[in-house]
């Protein structure tokens, strides 16, 4: 009994508070524990019983016997004459209990039932860490950067491992080990080792979350993200609507002199971000869409097919034909759901901005 007060009982309280893990049922455990050491001890043909008494920290065992005119299984049957003395009012064919000395097989029971608890603990703490991070999903959260094996990047989350696979990645970025980083949690996973969970810095919503978490006026709903579109480790364009006609959406989320923005920047590890105003007048909406372009003048062509052409300067037209490949407008055509055409300004005073060539891409 020594065994089982000293280490298993104590230690009830600890894990139910710690590891949400009903006493019922870690008593019930460790009464299993007493009743498997008993059977090795007397025998697994033996019929037992074991209950613990958590108020006086005592363990009972019990032998069950039934009662006969002649014993045939010692093991199992006891004569009326030695059952009377246990129990006064038995007859032929009751089962009795006889309490038996615990002493010679508790302390192999304390190991066993240390054994189960541990096991538990673990199945607990699995489960607990696993509802934990799931009820965490599509949030973002801190990580350090633990180790790198092949494409994957593993992560320390604090209590549990994270992994970055390839496809979650930003190509662009160089992590480091030991570097702390912000990933939107994306999936939880039970393996044989534990719970891991799945991290992104690519996904769309990892921006968002950004956003949610540095602009209050997001978080409270103010300024709403209409919709993002989004080339990894180049350009994020962002649709705002304020839903307060004094609140300049693109100026809340820039800040003065972009100390609001700068954070996220920092954290996408230099991404350009456009901001565009939401309005429902569709010229306009797309003209904003290209920013930080500014094209001279915006024609939709078919609004049954939604084509629309844009004018733009020579300096910008002449990137924008000769590459494969061009964000910017892929980008917008993704935020407006337009078909995006352009076309070389006649203008020759026009008044807008250049920007070097790998901005335009």
């Amino acid at each position: 009994m020594v065994e089982i007060k000293s280490e298993i009982i104590p230690a009830l309280e600890q894990i139910e508070q710690l590891h949400k893990v009903s006493r019922d049922e870690l008593i019930k455990l460790i009464e299993n524990a007493v009743k498997n050491a008993a059977a090795k001890f007397f025998g697994s043909d033996c019929k037992i019983e074991s209950e613990i008494d958590i108020t006086n920290v005592e363990v009972k065992t019990y032998l069950i016997k039934k009662v006969v005119e002649k014993v045939n299984n010692e093991k199992n049957e006891i004569l009326l004459s030695e059952a009377i003395k246990i129990k006064p009012d038995c007859k032929i064919g009751d089962e009795i209990r006889i309490l038996v000395d615990s002493d010679a097989f508790l302390r192999i029971a304390a190991q066993v039932a240390k054994k189960v608890l541990t096991q538990k603990l673990r199945e607990s703490y699995k489960k607990n860490i696993y509802q934990e991070y799931e009820s965490k999903i599509g949030e973002i959260t801190t990580a350090s950067v633990y180790a790198i094996q092949g494409k994957n990047i593993i992560l320390d989350l604090g209590k549990v491992e994270g992994i970055l696979p390839q496809r979650e990645q930003v190509f662009k970025e160089k992590l480091r080990i030991g570097q702390n980083i912000k990933v939107l949690i994306k999936d939880v996973e039970k393996r044989k080792k534990g719970v891991i969970v799945i991290a992104s810095r690519f996904d769309t919503n990892f921006v968002k979350k950004l956003f949610e978490a540095e602009i209050p006026e997001i978080k409270d709903g103010t300024i709403e993200i209409v919709k993002i579109a989004r080339a990894a480790g180049y350009r994020t364009k962002i649709v705002l609507k304020s839903n307060n006609p004094k609140v300049d959406p693109v100026g809340s989320c820039v800040g003065v002199r972009g100390v609001r923005i700068k954070p996220i920047i920092d954290e996408l590890q230099g991404e350009r971000i456009d901001l565009i105003p939401y309005t429902e007048d569709v010229e306009k909406f797309i003209t904003f869409s290209l920013s930080p372009w500014k094209p001279v003048r915006t024609e939709l062509v078919d609004q049954e097919k939604k084509i629309a052409k844009v004018y733009l300067p020579q300096n910008i037209y002449d990137t924008v034909v000769t590459s494969k490949n061009n964000i910017n407008i892929n980008l917008a055509e993704e935020i407006t759901g337009w078909n995006i055409k352009v076309e070389l300004a006649k203008e020759s005073n026009t008044s807008a901005v250049k920007e070097k060539k790998d901005e335009e891409k």
